[in-house]
């Protein structure tokens, strides 16, 4: 039994071992003391410094040169993916770039959040069912024939009724013809991407080709086709091609990549970018 008026012996603090993270450090330090903190034993509170985790999108790129291809190492380019790119470094925003067919484009971006296409027509049906930061560029839809074919003549729109045009199922041209003439129904060869649909084209598996006319001649040398081999025979809309955002990623990210685009056309980011594609057009 120990004397009241005995002084217990000084005990030297403990050394604290190299390594130590906070809550041990903090336990060492306690137990230097008469009584080490009865916290000790209990998880420390989390940092109030700690950072959410960090936004990422997922860009969907179709194979559609110039707006998006894959180069011989397998890395995306073109006018869309550098826009994209070029729009999220300004938002400080991650990205993942993936390529698919555009029917599957377009399911992920009627159902998944943070999902990004960057280029997309802003057709009346589709008005609701996204969100569009920024127009990209002009389109104008356009049927082709090969210079081979004399024979396929087409003056008016209801002249495509005697023939089968190669369309991309889904893709814009699909949707305008249909609008625009919806007996065209049953003459619509549907490809599910671009190489297939020319693939089907000079095989002569179709009359005529359904192309945006602005890009025909170097979407057709992408391909390795010669677009010396074609000819527009009707010129059938005018729209206007947008970076399209999935509703489901909400307003407020909307809004950041309009002030994001804002910032591009301030800065000369979106002219630079512009003048590497001079096939195309904001107006």
């Amino acid at each position: 039994m120990k004397h009241p008026h005995l002084i217990e012996p000084f005990r030297p603090p403990q050394p604290i071992q190299p390594g130590l993270n906070r809550r041990q450090l903090l336990c060492a330090l306690a137990a230097t003391s008469w009584a080490a903190s009865p916290s000790c034993g209990a998880a420390l509170p989390q940092e109030e410094s700690s950072k959410p985790e960090a936004l990422k999108l997922t860009v969907l790129l179709e194979e559609l040169p110039p707006y998006s291809f894959r180069d011989p190492e397998d890395r995306p380019r073109g006018y869309a993916f550098e826009l994209a790119q070029s729009l999220l470094a300004h938002a400080r925003i991650e990205a993942a770039y993936e390529f698919a067919s555009w029917p599957r484009i377009m399911q992920r971006a009627r159902k998944e959040p943070l999902i990004l296409v960057p280029a997309m027509v802003r057709l009346p049906e589709r008005e609701f069912q996204f969100f569009w930061p920024a127009q990209i560029a002009v389109r104008r839809g356009a049927l082709y024939r090969l210079k081979s074919r004399p024979e396929i003549q087409v003056r008016k729109l209801d002249d495509v009724r005697a023939y089968r045009i190669g369309v991309v199922k889904d893709d814009v041209s699909e949707r305008e013809l249909l609008s625009l003439a919806p007996q065209l129904a049953p003459n619509l060869d549907r490809s599910a991407d671009h190489a297939s649909q020319l693939r089907r084209f000079f095989a002569e598996r179709t009359e005529l080709l359904a192309l945006n006319q602005t890009l025909a001649t170097s979407s057709l040398s992408q391909q390795g086709y010669d677009p010396g081999l074609i000819e527009p025979v009707l010129r059938f809309s005018d729209s206007r091609p947008f970076m399209a955002l999935s509703l489901a990623s909400g307003e407020a990210l909307h809004l950041r990549l309009q002030k994001a685009w804002a910032e591009m056309r301030q800065d000369g980011s979106l002219a630079l970018i512009l003048k590497r594609y001079p096939m195309i057009s904001l107006d």
